[in-house]
Formats: structure tokens, sequence, C-alpha cells
């Protein structure tokens, strides 16, 4: 579990050169870094503690599990037609099936999500002096000299209804303050991040985090306080989406109409890929390299959209598989905001009740980081991947909590049973 943590705490800064280890692992693994090496240590635990039998195993094969090696085998496959081996496989998604075993295997209770979870939220929140003193020290947006901002932000997006749910879980007001304050230090780090994307997640994230939590007329009142808050401040944010919504391309910055016009032509050159080659795509990573050809743009660029890259470059197959990933995430987050639901045995109890609400928090950031992803290409980022496999440690344990409660309910009905029958057996008074 330490390892584990370890890696969450340096996560904000793995692209720090000081955390390069080399430019690759036995030419397989590009860009080996300090939290690579610290996955690969623990998937080797996690192997041993398998090979020896670990009860946790069979998490393995869960649906989201299963789902995910289809893709990776896939791509993989896709890869050997294209000419391109397995490098992109290993260099980008083996990484994440390396992390698979680790995390299912050390995410044993609910107080190691509960330490996850916390870790998650507070090594981000733990950043912002330091990544405010970069963006000050070159004069440019949030994650400057630390992550590319629009990732940034997108990755902020999935943590912020995690710190909310922990904060309406919160019995002491001290303590409902700090995670509150935890929120909104990460909601301020995505404004100043600039990433109108970013922030187009946070919205969906916060409307649904909050319409799930309060209802219809909350979720607008958050809407509105978003937008408005939002757009009056003098930010570079505000500025940014206020020119791009003002569609006065005059009233543009240079930078910002060349954004704009790339956003387009990339959307309209992924779907001739697409529609070009919808079986197998353009081969992996080959987007960048024919972007040029397909939107006339001098630059040669990314799709901006994980979903769109992963159709055009492995075809819908692959996309297909992806997305049914994610669906078996949210179902699995679906369930467990049930666990507690009023009429339902758990009801009241408080650990199914954490339970339900952190699954909420982890749905709600998942929709906001899969909105925010369809202006990057995000499909890479660990957040995403360590979402998609807590949803496996989320559905056990809300099946052992449906179980206990399945077993105590049974035996206090034999209990009233045998109690019934011994009063039966009684002698009546005449």
């Amino acid at each position: 579990m330490w390892l584990l943590l370890m890696m969450i705490a340096i996560m904000p800064y793995e692209q720090s050169p000081y955390l390069q280890l080399g430019e690759n692992l036995f030419g397989v693994f590009a860009g080996f870094t300090v939290i690579k090496a610290l996955g690969l240590l623990g998937f080797a635990w996690a192997g041993l503690r398998i090979a020896a039998g670990d009860t946790m195993t069979y998490r393995l094969g869960a649906r989201q599990a299963r789902i995910f090696f289809v893709f990776l085998a896939t791509v993989a496959l896709l890869g050997l037609v294209h000419g391109s081996g397995f490098q992109y496989v290993i260099g980008r998604y083996i990484a994440y099936a390396v992390f698979l075993p680790f995390l299912v295997v050390a995410v044993r209770t609910q107080d190691d999500l509960r330490r996850v979870l916390t870790w998650l939220v507070w090594s981000y929140v733990a950043v912002f002096p330091y990544a405010v003193r970069q963006m000050l020290r070159f004069n440019e947006r949030l994650g400057v000299g630390i992550y590319e901002a629009n990732y940034l932000a997108t990755i902020l997006v999935l943590l912020v209804p995690i710190a909310f749910a922990f904060a309406s879980l919160q019995r002491v007001p001290n303590r409902r303050w700090l995670w509150i304050g935890a929120g909104l230090t990460l909601v301020l780090m995505i404004v100043l991040t600039g990433s109108r994307g970013g922030f187009v997640g946070l919205v969906a994230a916060g409307v649904v985090f909050v319409y799930r939590r309060r209802g219809l007329g909350a979720a607008a009142a958050v809407l509105l306080a978003l937008v408005i808050g939002v757009l009056a401040l003098p930010t570079e944010l505000s500025t940014r989406a206020l020119a791009t919504i003002s569609g006065d391309s005059s009233s543009l910055p240079t930078e910002l109409e060349a954004s704009n016009k790339a956003h387009v032509g990339l959307f309209w050159a992924a779907l001739r890929m697409i529609g070009e080659s919808p079986l197998i795509g353009v081969g992996p990573e080959n987007f960048r390299d024919l972007s040029r050809v397909y939107t006339g743009l001098p630059q040669a660029n990314i799709a901006h959209n994980m979903f769109l890259e992963i159709g055009a470059e492995t075809g819908l197959v692959a996309l297909v598989l992806f997305i049914l990933v994610l669906a078996a995430a949210f179902r699995a987050f679906g369930s467990t905001v049930r666990l507690a639901a009023p009429g339902t045995r758990l009801h009241g109890d408080p650990e199914a009740t954490s339970l339900a609400v952190w699954s909420e928090g982890l749905r709600s950031g998942l929709t906001g980081y899969v909105v925010a992803g369809c202006f990057i290409s995000a499909q890479f980022e660990k957040v995403l991947w360590m979402s998609v496999f807590l949803s496996i440690v989320v559905a056990d344990l809300a099946r052992r909590h449906r179980t206990a409660a399945a077993v105590e309910a049974e035996a206090a009905a034999a209990a009233t049973e045998s109690v019934d029958s011994v009063d039966g057996a009684l002698p009546q008074p005449s």
C-alpha cells in the first residue's frame, strides 16, 4: 500500500527532469521515470502475491479488466498490422496493464480505498504553491514547469468531486471545511490553467455531482455560479472563453485563433480518417504525422479528442472497446452509489454510505474527465486508468457489504423463527 501511495504522491511531478531515470528501460518503456520504476516494483510484488494464491486475484476477472485486456490485445494486433509492432502498446497501454494487478491487490479494504482517494486529492492540492511559483516565474498559465496546462486541468476535474464527496461525509466542522477548501483549491487551479475544455469538464462534473446529491435546483445554482463567476473574473480562462464565445475572429489573440482553427480542422480530419479506414484505422501514433495532409494546416498535431484519436488511429472496434471499458466503470460506480439508498438493507450504515458517496464522487469526476477528453487526447493519463481500475475495487467492496447484510438478515430471520418455535412449544395458559 505504501508503495502505491508513494506513486500517487509524486504523480503531479511526473514530468520533472529530476524524476527521469532514462530515455527507456531495455528499449521497451520509453521515458523511464521513478513512477514507472515504482510501478514495476509494485507489479513484481503483486505477481508474487498472486502466485502465492492471494485472495484478491479474482478481481482480475472483473468486467472492466476483461474488456481492457481485449482492448490491449486489439491495439497490439493493429500495431502489427500497421508495422509499428508492440512498441506503441508497450509504451502506452502495457504500463497500465502492469499497474492493474498492483492496484487491485494493494487496495484490499475500504480503509485502503480511503487512503488512496485521500492521497490523490491532497497530492494535487499540495502542488498548488509550487505551480503558482512556476506560473509567475514563466508568466504562463498554471501548469507550466510541471505539466501541460490542459492535461493538468483534466486531471483536476476528476478529483474535484472526490474532495467534495469527502467533505459531505465529515461530521466535524473543521474537517468539513478542510475538505471544502481542498475542493475549492482544485477548482481555482483549473481556472488558472485557462483550459476551456477543463472548465467544461468541471461544469459537467459539478452539475452531475450536485444533481445526484441535492437535486436539480442546486445543480442549476452550481452551473450559474461556475459560469458567471469564471466569466466575471479577470482571468486567462475568462479571456479565452469570452473570445471564443464571441465568434469574432478579429478579437481573438493570434495564438487562440490558431488553436480554434486547429481544433476544427483536426475534428474533421479525424472523421475523414475514420471514414477512410473504419476497421483498422490509420495506425497507432500515425495521426500526428498524417494530420497536415488531412487538415491542410502547416503544423502537425494530435487529435485533441481522445475518442476521435482512438477511432482514427486504431479503428472503430478499438474505439468501441475503449467506450465499453468506461461504461463498465460507470456501471460499477452507479451500482455502488445505490448501495445505501433509502429502502435498502444498508441504508444508514456509515461504512456503506461512505462507499456510496465516494463512488458518486468518482463517477461524477469520471464524467467530467470524459467531457474534457473531448477537447484533448487524454486517453493516456494515469488518473483515468486509476479511476477505471478503482471501479473494480469499489464494486467488490460493495458486493462484500451486500453479502454481509444478507447474511445478517438471514441470521436474524433464523433467530426469530427459532424463538417463535420455542414459544409455540410452551404450554399455553388455560
